[in-house]
């Protein structure tokens, strides 16, 4: 293995402390070359000191409570593999994304190689997440699947940035020993058989941390500002249990309605809804263009503004109103006990969205400002009720 012995093993968290005899972030990084990364920046490279190619991007995302640079909250999706990373712009940095470093090293990379199919010379994207002070939790090897130019509000200011899509590769280690030798000599030797597989053939093998699709109370509940965010669709779309229940709905509706691939969003009428509070299509190719056929699916879905777990009954409910060739979305602001995501697999066609789904989907919609939901959408709701 490395120098240290070491490899970084996705989901661990690792030492990101001041004292470089203890960092294994950073100082693990960089020793095999001068300079390296910098732990302070959200984005990083690893340079070929003979030749000056990027060897390795490094990307650090804080969702913890103390935010290291913007407003906005990077996706990490280890359920599908999938993530989704803001670039390095803030606001005052003018309307060109490129005037910060991060940004142009990763536009360079994405150009130059991965658009370009020259994935031999593409540099793998390491991932990493603060998620507690002095900590960082490696969460995989990825390869850039996209770069879009995106605007979003930062106060009163307009902040053009990067949003880089990423997938996330399946492997479990990234090896020290790879990680040196690449950065130091360009030799792309001992890497992730995922990473080899993708160079060799451009398929991509996605992680996924929920191969049973069972997810953990934890796992279904937002962190820092995603957390906060929580809290505020709580606090001030607040109510009693109808009222509750139909304020979320109308959030949700909104929400589905900022999606591409979704239309046809209706809320059904409050009596007699039978278990179904949502209704609309998603379409299954909404990048492809067909005159036939319609690659449209009919969703039916159901709403639960609750704070404690979501059972097997209430799941049955929804799933005994789909019929066949429509799919159910089951939305709740809790979690979902295990039993019923067990029950849900095996007999169901339903897709379940927890508290922390929820807000993951509201931050990539103008519906909120950093933790917080934008005030015209709260007095809009509350004066719908």
């Amino acid at each position: 293995m490395g120098q240290y012995g070491e490899r970084y093993i996705v989901g661990k968290e690792y030492r990101n402390s001041r004292a470089t005899d203890t960092n294994q972030y950073h100082k693990w990084l960089n020793a095999s070359i001068d300079g390296g990364i910098n732990p302070q920046r959200g984005i990083g490279k690893l340079e070929n000191p003979e030749t000056g190619d990027c060897e390795f991007l490094v990307f650090y995302s804080s969702t913890g409570q103390s935010q290291r640079r913007d407003p906005w909250d990077d996706i990490i999706n280890m359920e599908d593999g999938i993530a989704y990373f803001w670039g390095d712009s803030k606001s005052g940095d003018g309307p060109d994304p490129l005037s910060s470093s991060g940004n142009k090293w990763v536009k360079n990379e994405y150009c130059n190689n991965y658009a370009q199919n020259r994935r031999s010379d593409a540099a793998p994207v390491l991932l990493f997440e603060k998620e507690r002070s002095g900590y960082v939790t490696f969460k995989g090897v990825c390869i850039i699947s996209g770069l879009e130019i995106e605007r979003h509000k930062d106060g009163a200011d307009t902040v053009v940035n990067y949003r880089i899509a990423l997938d996330i590769l399946d492997a479990d280690t990234a090896d020290l020993e790879w990680i040196h030798r690449k950065s130091r000599t360009g030799i792309d030797a001992g890497g992730p058989e995922s990473w080899n597989h993708w160079v060799d053939t451009g398929t991509v093998r996605r992680y996924s941390i929920y191969k049973k699709r069972i997810r953990s109370k934890k796992a279904q509940e937002p962190a820092g500002r995603l957390s906060q965010l929580h809290s505020d669709i709580r606090t001030r779309l607040d109510g009693s249990k109808v009222e509750r229940g139909k304020k979320l709905e109308l959030l949700l509706k909104r929400i589905l309605e900022s999606i591409d691939s979704i239309s046809e969003v209706e809320l059904t009428p409050s009596s007699g809804d039978r278990g179904v509070d949502l209704t609309g299509k998603v379409d299954l190719m909404a990048d492809a263009h067909l005159t036939e056929p319609s690659t449209k699916i009919e969703f039916k879905a159901q709403a639960k503004n609750k704070k404690n777990s979501v059972g097997g009954s209430e799941l049955s409910r929804l799933a005994s109103r789909v019929e066949d060739g429509e799919i159910g979305l089951f939305f709740t602001m809790s979690h979902y006990s295990k039993e019923a995501q067990k029950e849900n697999l095996s007999t169901y066609p339903i897709r379940l969205f927890s508290g922390k789904d929820i807000v993951e989907l509201l931050v990539q919609t103008d519906l909120a400002n950093k933790n917080k939901l934008n005030d015209r959408v709260v007095t809009e709701i509350n004066n719908s009720v």
